[in-house]
């Protein structure tokens, strides 16, 4: 069953999986008449989708995509995640956590990327490997494990050398920025100083923020304002909580300070933002 993480369901690695590595691949097959809608979700690690044919509609945090075939889609864990509309297809499902690519070239985003469509030639490469990949988990030979997360590289890498407009967000910066992404991922609510971070870092504030501006052109706590406006942004789309109940959620003592705090980022009242984009994203047309 999963989690309700306030105040949408998330799913962890430990949920899907019984068989003791942090790895999941699933073949999907859908027809019409097989189509449920879901709620909002989340998921707590990463989900790499492969269209083989047909056509999905999707929506993820605030864009609603068409997933259609030669199609690949990482999901990253936190983001929300709500299918629409599933048509007559095939494809690959495979979910894993970060930590079990650990050690291999492969960088993965923090952040949410789009779909890509992969032309012809690594479109052919990504149907091997995948049904390589499942054949691995099936058999589990002698290091089998090792074999997987080999392949999944692969995938990923081809997934990545195909996003050129989003070329920028593929470049973690050093391992230091990377470390602070990691931490502000999972303590964003806790931790509201970039002072925190460092402590965490051990190093002082004034280096993590040079090395953040340096690499991002923005300051360490310009990323905790963006990654705090985020999440109330999913949650005033997706969750079913009262505006007051979002902010005490995320760390805000006073609803009246959620509200400057959240106009001043975004030019809305967080009423209003509400209001807007359940009209604009949840409304589906005929």
């Amino acid at each position: 069953m999963a989690n309700k993480n306030p105040f949408i369901i998330s799913f962890q690695m430990d949920e899907i999986t019984s068989s003791g590595i942090p790895f999941v691949i699933e073949k999907i097959a859908v027809a019409d008449d097989e189509h449920e809608l879901m709620q909002a979700h989340r998921h707590g690690f990463y989900a790499l989708g492969i269209c083989m044919d047909g056509e999905s509609i999707h929506m993820l945090d605030f864009e609603r995509i068409v997933v259609q075939a030669q199609d690949m889609i990482l999901i990253v864990p936190g983001q929300v995640h709500q299918p629409l509309a599933v048509h007559t297809g095939n494809g690959w499902l495979l979910a894993f956590t970060a930590d079990f690519l650990a050690g291999q070239s492969v960088q993965l985003p923090l952040a949410a990327t789009d779909k890509v469509r992969l032309p012809d030639a690594d479109f052919a490469q990504v149907e091997i490997i995948a049904r390589l990949i499942d054949n691995e988990n099936s058999e589990r030979s002698p290091h089998y494990v090792t074999v997987i997360q080999h392949y999944l590289s692969v995938l990923i890498t081809l997934l990545q050398r195909n996003m050129v407009r989003d070329a920028g967000k593929l470049q973690p910066g050093p391992a230091l920025l990377m470390r602070y992404r990691e931490l502000l991922a999972t303590h964003f609510l806790q931790w509201t100083k970039p002072a925190q971070y460092a402590g965490a870092l051990h190093i002082s504030a004034d280096h993590l923020n040079e090395v953040v501006k340096q690499h991002t052109g923005q300051t360490a706590s310009a990323l905790i304002t963006d990654r705090r406006i985020l999440e109330a942004k999913r949650l005033l789309l997706h969750a079913k909580e009262s505006v007051k109940e979002i902010a005490w959620y995320l760390q805000f003592n006073e609803v009246s300070y959620f509200n400057k705090f959240f106009k001043q980022h975004t030019g809305y009242t967080p009423a209003s933002f509400r209001e807007a984009v359940r009209e604009k994203y949840l409304s589906i047309p005929e």
